[in-house]
């Protein structure tokens, strides 16, 4: 009978904790490169706002109690308000939020959440109904997003371009002024609209730093952190997409 080659106790222990090493060590290593990529491209996209030195955030009735006069003074150029939603919901805090908001002479803006399900006039009955002559002294914004069940492949898309160009032509009559889209390239395709001196574009998936031709606003951070009265609030953060001269021209 062959004899078996039976190894030392601390020669498996040697190797077990050798082998827990290796282990350790590749955790460690991979956590050492996702740290630094994360913060590598964390530098990167701050390199890359230092090109857009106006910015601005939107507030709705989730964000609480919000000190403009503290966001001004975190950089913050201008704000977007939201007032309504469909053709029956308004934000609870727009009214308060808006006359706050006159105080810190920051330009404030109003924006729509457009509904795939209502008709445009409803819609524009409830905006005006909310907002009054509450627009502030920037364009007004209808928001166009999926939502629900709605998806590239759900929406009619011919019924839809016809809606939000409804929706926009009776604001514009109405308020007398521009009417911007916040949405993605792919809904602005689908609705096949075309930015111009009426109908000014918001992009919420443009990239930083790149052309993107014909936007207005880019939408750079949808979880942006500010410290306001030693409280930490998360809020939507979006810039101009052009230099301080051409802001200065925009809002006058």
């Amino acid at each position: 009978m062959k004899r078996r080659d039976i190894q030392p106790i601390y020669a498996e222990t040697y190797q077990r904790k050798k082998r827990t090493r290796r282990v350790v060590f590749g955790i460690f290593l991979l956590l050492l490169i996702g740290l630094s990529t994360f913060f590598l491209l964390r530098w990167h996209e701050n390199e890359q706002l230092k090109k857009y030195p106006i910015r601005g955030v939107t507030i709705d009735q989730s964000n609480g109690y919000i000190d403009f006069e503290s966001l001004k003074n975190k950089g913050i150029s201008f704000v977007y308000l939201k007032a309504t939603q469909g053709a029956a919901f308004t934000d609870d805090s727009f009214e308060s939020n808006f006359q706050r908001s006159q105080g810190s002479q920051l330009p404030i803006g109003v924006y729509h959440y457009f509904s795939f399900t209502s008709s445009p006039v409803a819609q524009f009955k409830n905006f005006v109904r909310q907002v009054k002559d509450n627009t502030g002294s920037l364009p007004i914004c209808i928001q166009i997003q999926y939502y629900g069940t709605f998806d590239q492949s759900t929406v009619h898309w011919q019924t839809a371009r016809k809606e939000v160009s409804q929706l926009s032509h009776l604001l514009r009559q109405y308020y007398k002024r521009p009417v911007v889209i916040s949405t993605t390239q792919q809904i602005i395709r689908h609705l096949k609209l075309k930015a111009n001196d009426k109908t000014q574009f918001w992009l919420t998936d443009g990239q930083i730093g790149h052309p993107n031709a014909g936007a207005t606003f880019i939408q750079a951070d949808d979880k942006a952190g500010y410290k306001l009265d030693r409280q930490l609030v998360f809020l939507p953060m979006s810039v101009f997409n052009g230099s301080r001269r051409q802001w200065r021209g925009y809002v006058d």
